[in-house]
C-alpha cells in the first residue's frame, strides 16, 4: 500500500539538530508515513546521524547528492515520493506530534488542496509566537482561498503545509530558486487551489540556530543574501502580476514594510557599490507598484521606497542611520 504522507527532509551540516528533526517526524500520529531524507552534500555527521535512522526505521530513507542547493534536494525528494500527501520540513526544525494527522484530517474532510497551519519560533529558552503569522491563524478557516482572504500572501513558507499530491502534480509544481526559494512556489499554489483549509492549530516549529552554521534567514544582512531575498520578491510579485493581479496591493504593502525595509536598513553596513547590485530586484519592484499603493505607505516607508525608485542610496542610507525609533 502506499503511503499516506510523505515528508520530505532536505539536510545540509545540521548535525546538531537533524536527530530530534526526524524523532519528531517518526513520533507523528500518522501511522503510514514515509520520511525521504535528501543530503545535499553535507561536510558534517548529519548523513551518518539520518542513516542511523534509517537503519532503526524503515519509514526513513536517505538519497545523496553533491550539494545543490535546497530547491534541488526538495525536488529530488518529492520526485520519489509515493505518499497521497506531502508535506516539506527542514532538517533542523520540530514538528508537533499532531500536526500532519491535523493537516491531512482537515484536507480528508474539507476536499482542499492546501492545508496550512500556525508556527512558532524556537529557539535554545523556548518557543515564541512568529510575529508574521499571529493574527493569520488566528482562527480556524476552512475551504477558503487567497483570493478571498487576502491576508495568506503572508503565508510564503512550505514548511507549515501539507499538500495533496495529486494537486502538487496536476500544478506541476516545483522550487527553482537557489534561496528563498518558497515564495513563488507557495503563492502560486495558493492562487491555483481549489481551496485552502487554515489551522489556528500549532504544527511548525522554525529554529533559530545557535550551534553550527547560521541559516539564511539568520544571514539576512549579507550582500548575497539579500540579492537573493529581492530576487523573492521580484519574482513573487511577478507570479501575483500575472495570476492574481487583486493580492497586489496586499503584496506590496507587505513587502514595502517587510522584506524591501529591511534590505534597506542594511545600507548602514555597507557601501552603494556593494549594495548596488544586490538591491537592483528591489528597485524594480518598487517602479513596478502602483503609484496609489506606494503613497497608501506610512511616511518613513513611502519616502524610502521613493529614494529606492530614484536609486539614491546615498540618501537611503543618511535615513537608515537615524535612531531606530524612527522607523518603529
Amino acid at each position: 500500500m502506499l503511503p499516506t504522507l510523505s515528508v520530505v527532509v532536505p539536510m545540509f551540516d545540521v548535525e546538531p539538530y537533524v536527530s530530534a528533526c526526524l524523532r519528531s517526524l517518526l513520533d507523528q500520529h500518522v501511522a503510514d508515513v514515509e520520511i525521504i531524507v535528501v543530503d545535499d552534500g553535507s561536510t558534517d555527521r548529519s548523513p551518518g546521524i539520518a542513516e542511523q535512522h534509517a537503519r532503526q526505521d524503515p519509514r526513513v530513507r536517505v538519497l545523496r547528492q553533491p550539494h545543490a542547493g535546497v530547491s534541488a534536494a526538495r525536488n529530488a525528494g518529492f520526485r520519489v515520493a509515493r505518499g497521497r500527501y506531502l508535506a516539506f520540513c527542514d532538517s533542523d526544525d520540530i514538528v508537533p506530534v499532531t500536526a500532519y494527522a491535523s493537516l491531512i484530517g482537515s484536507l480528508e474532510r474539507t476536499g482542499s488542496d492546501i492545508a496550512s497551519g500556525d508556527v512558532r519560533r524556537l529557539h535554545s529558552s523556548g518557543a515564541e509566537p512568529y510575529s508574521g503569522y499571529q493574527d493569520l491563524f488566528a482562527h480556524d478557516r476552512q475551504r477558503t482561498h487567497i483570493r478571498r482572504h487576502t491576508a495568506l500572501v503572508r503565508d510564503r513558507m512550505v514548511w507549515n503545509k501539507v499538500f495533496r499530491r495529486s494537486f502538487w502534480d496536476a500544478r506541476d509544481l516545483a522550487f527553482t530558486l537557489t534561496e528563498y526559494e518558497d515564495a513563488p512556489v507557495m503563492i502560486r499554489a495558493h492562487i491555483e487551489a481549489s481551496s485552502v483549509d487554515v489551522l489556528s492549530e500549532l504544527v511548525y516549529y522554525w529554529r533559530i540556530r545557535e550551534e553550527g552554521a547560521s541559516s539564511i534567514t539568520q544571514r539576512c544582512e549579507e550582500p548575497d543574501n539579500i540579492a537573493a531575498c529581492m530576487r523573492m520578491v521580484l519574482d513573487t510579485y511577478e507570479i501575483i502580476t500575472d495570476l492574481a493581479p487583486e493580492l497586489v496591493p496586499p503584496y506590496a504593502d507587505d513587502m514595502c514594510r517587510g522584506d524591501v525595509r529591511r534590505a534597506l536598513r542594511s545600507l548602514h553596513l555597507h557601501s552603494d557599490a556593494t549594495l548596488g547590485e544586490p538591491l537592483s530586484p528591489a528597485r524594480s519592484f518598487v517602479r513596478s507598484v502602483p503609484a496609489h499603493l506606494l503613497d497608501a505607505l506610512p511616511a518613513t516607508d513611502r519616502n524610502l521606497m521613493a529614494l529606492l525608485a530614484r536609486g539614491d542610496l546615498s540618501e537611503i542610507r543618511r535615513l537608515v542611520e537615524e535612531p531606530v525609533q524612527a522607523f518603529r
